[in-house]
């Protein structure tokens, strides 16, 4: 693991207790709502924030279940937007995911993102590959934001590629044949949306190409928090992104995104250090709605 030292920056900080980045069914992820939250509740999780892409179907499905649960769910999702070429995601927290405004938006980037799985598949078979949009609907069966790695998992099944990172390399990347540009939303409205909905909007892991000369547009905006804790951040990424949020007064998060596939390294599930303080301000946010 990667997090040995953390303690030594960041005393408020607990591990085992609660993630707050994971995805479901309803998006890309392998498991349900309601096997997350099982999964959660197995490794003695108290809180779990599932973010899918664009959407808030799995929130949607987890009120609908009658039986008790032993955790709490922190609502949250992740927004897909781009910025002068630059794409960001913004992860929501603790909002009210009913909001008619956020609705509508989700329900644009939904027919926007199956809209653009249609074309690639055009472009896949147009390029000589025997894929058809039925066996990407074989994995995506409860999924409201149809995405790539559905593509992904449909061209590995068929042994079209050897495995998930191929088919993005080789086929669905810019510049491959698969590839098909994706409508995405600015930045600026997403953290509108969230903030509009009682929400907290927290930038996603900024050490997967965040360029960090656009913090302070999206602080101006009403950026609230920064995922500082994340599996690809080393440890010099971490303090690095501690110092950033602490300066600029940024609430400091942290998650897994976790999505379960085989193949992924899965480890990080729940295991991920989060300031106490963090997880209060959220479920205390929650609990008043």
């Amino acid at each position: 693991m990667i997090y040995v030292s953390y303690l030594r920056y960041c005393l408020d900080c607990k591990k085992g207790i609660a993630d707050l980045h994971v995805h479901s069914t309803a998006s890309d992820g392998h498991y349900s709502p309601y096997e997350l939250a099982k999964m959660a509740q197995r490794k003695g999780l108290q809180y779990l924030a599932i973010t899918d892409h664009d959407t808030t179907a799995g929130l949607e499905q987890l009120e609908n279940m009658k039986e008790p649960r032993l955790l709490e769910i922190i609502p949250g999702i992740e927004l897909s937007t781009e910025y002068e070429g630059h794409e960001i995601h913004i992860l929501g927290y603790s909002l009210d995911y009913n909001n008619t405004k956020l609705q509508d938006t989700l329900k644009t980037l939904a027919v926007a993102r199956r809209e653009r799985v249609y074309r690639i598949v055009k472009k896949l078979q147009e390029a000589g590959f025997m894929i058809t949009i039925e066996d990407i609907k074989t994995h995506a069966v409860d999924a409201v934001s149809l995405g790539r790695p559905h593509v992904a998992l449909a061209l590995l099944e068929k042994g079209l590629v050897s495995s998930i990172s191929e088919a993005f390399e080789k086929l669905l990347t810019k510049g491959r044949p698969g590839y098909v540009a994706r409508y995405r939303i600015l930045p600026q409205e997403a953290i509108s949306l969230i903030i509009g909905a009682g929400g907290y909007p927290v930038l996603a892991h900024p050490g997967s190409g965040f360029d960090l000369k656009l913090l302070p547009i999206l602080i101006k905006e009403g950026l609230l928090g920064l995922e500082v804790f994340y599996p690809q951040h080393n440890l010099e990424m971490q303090e690095y992104y501690y110092q950033i949020a602490q300066i600029n007064n940024l609430l400091i998060t942290g998650g897994s995104d976790f999505h379960g596939h085989e193949g992924n390294d899965n480890s990080f599930f729940g295991n991920i250090p989060i300031p106490a303080y963090t997880i209060s301000l959220l479920t205390r946010t929650s609990k008043n709605r």
